[in-house]
This record gives C-alpha cells, structure tokens and sequence, in this order.
C-alpha cells in the first residue's frame, strides 16, 4: 500500500515507576504526553501536526553574508532562510529523499529526518542528523557536508558522509538521536547526542572526518541527566556554546509535544572544558539531575525548548520550537529570543523577535481545505492526513501534495512502484468543502472527510 496507517498516539496516566517506563520508551524522541482524541478533533501532537511548522531547528549564519538558515525535522530536512531573523522561508529540503537510503536500511519504518544541527568548521558546513523510529532505540547520527548553505552558491551541494553514530536495543545505554556539534577557536571539534534512556552524551570527533575515531567503540562521556527522577530521564535535545572562559550545555526537560499541555523547558549547566562536567548556577552537576531553567511555558508560548543557539555580530540568540496557544493548530513554530549575558557569566532569555509581516500573513484568508481530513481508500482504510498550507499533505510515508482548481481536487501521492511514479487521485470536492469523492488511475475508490475541532 502507498499510505501508511498512523497510529494515534495514547495518553498515559504517570501514576507508577511502571507505566512511566513503558510510556517514556514508547514516545521516546518527542516525549509525547498526549490525549486520544476523537475523529472530529483536531489533535495538535498527531503525526501530522508534528510535522508542520519548525520543529527542532537548528540555526547557521551564512559565511557569505547571504542571511541565516534554519534546519528542522521534516522528510529531507526542511531548510528556512531568513535575511533578518524574523521573516523566514521555506526554500527547499537538504535530500531529495525522505531519508537516506542507507539510513532507511539501518532502520525500517523511518519516516523523516529528526533534529538535525549543523556548524561550519575545516572548511565546510556539517550538517548532523537523526533517523529513527517512535518507541525504538534503534537509531543512527549521519552526517552531510557543503561548502555553502546558499542555494545560489556555485558551492552549493550536500555530499551525504553517511553513519557518524548509532545505537541498538539491549546494547547501548542511549538513544543516538538528536545530535549537537561544536568546534571550538582551537581546532577540537565535539558531537553530543542523547534523549531519555540515561541522557545525554558527548565525544571528541576528528575535525577532518566530522565523525569519531571508531563508529563500532564509542569512548563518549556522561554529561546530563534526570537521576532525580529515576529511570527513564526525561531530558534531551543538548546544545553546546562558549562563551569566555566556559562552555555552556543547554539541554530540554520534560514533556515537549502535548500542545498546550507541554511542559518542555530549557536548562543550562556550564563547565570550564568541552565534555564536563557541567554545573549548574548552584553549583549542582547536570549528571545528577542538576540544570538551571532559563526558558519555561508562559499563558501564551508552550513547551519552548529543543535549541539552537546563534552567536552574531547582531548579538547572541536563543532559537527553539514552541506551541502558540493562540494557534496550536500552526504545531511546532520558530522562536527567535534575544540572550543576554550577566555578570556573573549566566545569561538571560528575553522575549521573542517579531516579525513584522505576522501580522499581514494573519489577514490572508487560508483555502478551507487547509487542516485535518479522514482519507478513505478502496473503502477500505481510513488514514489522518493534513492539508498543509504550502500545498503538501502531512501525515503519509512518502512526499505528496494537494492543488485545487474550482472544485476539482488533485491529490498527487510519490511512489516509484505506482505508475508514472505516482498515485493520482482525482476527485471532485462537495459544495460545502467538508468532503471529497473521486478515483485514482487504477480505479480505485477516494473519499474524503474533513475533520472540524470541537468547539
């Protein structure tokens, strides 16, 4: 079949050391804490909703004075430029596929990149990135390499250096997903990975290779986690900055894609060296449970965290993912926050930069296909898409897309076994917009539902 079948994703009751375990191993990349919801709800931590807006990005300042770039989970790796820091734009993806195809092979069921980060050091930009699966540690850290992050560039082209990390069930005491890199003003260049299961980790990589000397014998050291609630740790997402005499680890705690109902946070612990230990602002190690909150939920911004952070000439900022509550159905959107550093060497989190054409975008009016739909096949199986507003659908295995000419509706589904290397569905949308009912080229029965959040 050229769907796949979401599964819904379970609240758990944290009630038990039991349940805690089986809940935290089976939501493990996102830390999901979510209610089943019905069919006529629109359910802001379904798969599709986690797949919108900017999830875990990762922010670079281009070399040539082209602006910035965000990287952010997404099938290829979305790519988001910026000439300011407020006004982004999608403009591309760093692969042509979902994933890697030795990465598809490492690991069954993949569907899309995770958490990627990226820095430029030995002449090139490195770009880290995480493919798993949900409730797996089955995981694998691979690399991809430029010279330029600008499309326009004749240095523009993403070379794929393959595995840099990976992790196995019953083998490893980690999960090798979200990857963090740091080169420092010396030459040394570090890697730092790790969420839930005992937390995160750091090793020293060749700057040369991007990767660590053996693949197969990982001499990586222990730098954070959650001892003060036992096992799992619910902390993840580590990012690494220096700044005068210390190097600053940044890492998220708690739930991140619940909606409204996140609890995710950043924190921060610092250390004279690379690889720790890192201690927080009383003095308490990060690898003990320790960590000093910087970044927490208010009534409006919910569950800010997994960050990158940018040093500029403009100055240094915090950029990380978070609900809107005005707007939950937008899923994980882009925070720009202006830092500042005390005297005492800690720093602060300010409010997030706006962007000045927010509000204009505000005004325009969506087509009303634009949400959630309940998507029929053969009359058979039912599968929870989503319209985005740029035209693709969320919520498949594949890259596919949707286009609406009157009420002539075009859903195009990427598949190299279907003919012509793709499913078409051609079906006609009602008069009142809420279904649609048509066939593919072979025939086959396409009806559609829109599913409406309850007031």
């Amino acid at each position: 079949m050229f769907y796949r079948k979401l599964s819904e994703l379970k609240l758990v009751q944290r009630q038990d050391l039991k349940l805690l375990v089986r809940f935290f191993v089976g939501c493990i990349l996102f830390g999901l804490s979510t209610q089943l919801l019905g069919d006529e709800e629109y359910d802001a931590t379904s798969l599709e909703a986690l797949r919108s807006g900017m999830p875990d990005p990762a922010i670079v300042e281009a070399r040539d004075g082209s602006g910035f770039y965000v990287f952010t989970t997404g099938h290829g790796v979305k790519v988001f430029h910026s000439p300011d820091l407020t006004t982004w734009k999608l403009i591309g993806r760093v692969f042509d596929r979902h994933v890697p195809q030795w990465a598809e092979d490492a690991v069954p069921g993949c569907d899309g990149i995770w958490a990627p980060d990226i820095q430029y050091f030995n002449g090139q930009y490195h770009l880290y990135y995480s493919v798993s699966t949900f409730g797996s540690q089955r995981s694998v850290i691979g690399l991809a390499t430029s010279k330029s992050v600008n499309p326009a560039s004749k240095d523009y082209q993403w070379i794929d250096q393959g595995l840099v990390v990976e992790s196995f069930p019953e083998k490893d005491d980690f999960n090798a997903i979200d990857p963090a890199v740091f080169a420092d003003k010396n030459g040394k260049a570090y890697l730092y990975w790790g969420s839930y299961w005992t937390g995160l980790k750091g090793i020293e990589i060749n700057p040369q290779t991007g990767k660590p000397a053996r693949a197969d014998r990982l001499e990586y050291k222990a730098l954070a986690q959650r001892t003060d609630r036992g096992f799992p740790t619910n902390i993840e997402a580590p990012f690494v900055v220096q700044h005068g005499d210390y190097y600053y680890l940044m890492a998220s705690w708690d739930f991140c894609c619940a909606g409204e109902d996140s609890t995710y946070k950043v924190v921060v612990g610092r250390s004279k060296t690379a690889l720790g230990p890192f201690l927080d602002r009383q003095g308490r190690s990060m690898n003990v449970g320790g960590g000093e909150v910087v970044l927490a939920s208010d009534v409006r911004w919910r569950g800010p965290g997994h960050n990158s952070f940018l040093q500029s000439a403009r100055g240094d900022f915090l950029v990380h993912h978070v609900y809107d509550n005005e707007s939950l159905r937008k899923g994980r959107i882009l925070q720009v926050r202006r830092v500042e550093w005390t005297k005492d060497g800690w720093f602060k989190v300010g409010s997030p930069l706006l962007d000045p054409a927010s509000a204009q975008r505000n005004k325009q009016k969506l087509s009303p296909l634009v949400g959630p739909w309940n998507h029929v096949v053969n009359e058979e199986d039912t599968y929870r898409i989503f319209f985005e507003v740029s035209g693709e659908i969320s919520g498949t295995a594949g890259e596919s897309y949707w286009q609406l000419e009157g009420r002539k509706l075009t859903l195009k589904w990427l598949d190299p076994q279907a003919p012509n290397g793709a499913w078409v569905d051609e079906v006609t949308l009602s008069a009142n917009g809420k279904t649609y009912y048509g066939k593919n080229q072979n025939g086959v029965v396409i009806k559609g539902t829109k599913r409406f959040r309850k007031n």
